[in-house]
């Protein structure tokens, strides 16, 4: 590398360097998510939710994949993921029973212990169906819940234990439970599915 290439790569690193200080200042908005952990594997996923009153059967909590939860349950904390469904059924799962997930818009960890969710629409690596709660909720409410996350997303896979978190169910309290969401997460066409 020549001296002039040095000093023009130098400029550039201390411009990045400036730029970075700057967004960090009073007023700049906060990082929405958390940069993954060196070696953890980013994936673009389709997030939906599915709750009390239209689990299979409805007004039930009940899973296929028991793993951590004989029902579906959480708080999304490492240690008490949220339960998720995935496209497959018995044995033949897009993911195994007990695969983590982190999933930074809700700021939440999520476990397989569920089947069931449709392929994933054209651009996303795989459809994660995350579970609500909403016993306490109408149907129009949790409905709604879930239409503030749906979308086109990222996750980690298999995560390390240190991310931020926003501990509780989803639903609760008669209300949605997750940070504020972009308003361009996708919308999903059925006739784009696999």
């Amino acid at each position: 590398m020549t001296p002039s290439k040095r000093l023009t790569a130098g400029a550039f690193a201390a411009l990045g360097a400036v730029a970075v200080l700057v967004s960090g200042c009073a007023g700049a908005p906060e990082p929405r998510q958390q940069a993954p952990a060196p070696g953890t594997r980013q994936l673009s996923i389709w997030l939906t939710g599915y709750s009390w009153q239209d689990n299979t059967p409805p007004g039930s909590s009940t899973v296929g994949e028991p793993v951590l939860h004989q029902r579906a349950a959480g708080t999304g904390t490492f240690a008490d993921p949220i339960t998720v469904a995935v496209p497959g059924h018995e044995g033949a799962m897009d993911w195994p029973p007990g695969t983590k997930f982190y999933l930074p818009t809700v700021r939440r960890y999520v476990i397989v212990e569920d089947s069931g969710a449709a392929k994933p629409p054209a651009g996303a690596d795989t459809h994660l169906d995350m579970w609500i709660g909403g016993q306490d909720g109408t149907k129009a409410a949790t409905d709604a819940c879930e239409n503030e996350f749906t979308g086109n997303v990222p996750a980690q896979v298999d995560p390390p234990a240190d991310q931020p978190v926003t501990e509780g169910p989803i639903f609760a309290g008669g209300r949605c439970n997750i940070p504020p969401q972009a308003d361009d997460l996708g919308t999903y066409h059925p006739a784009d599915s696999n």
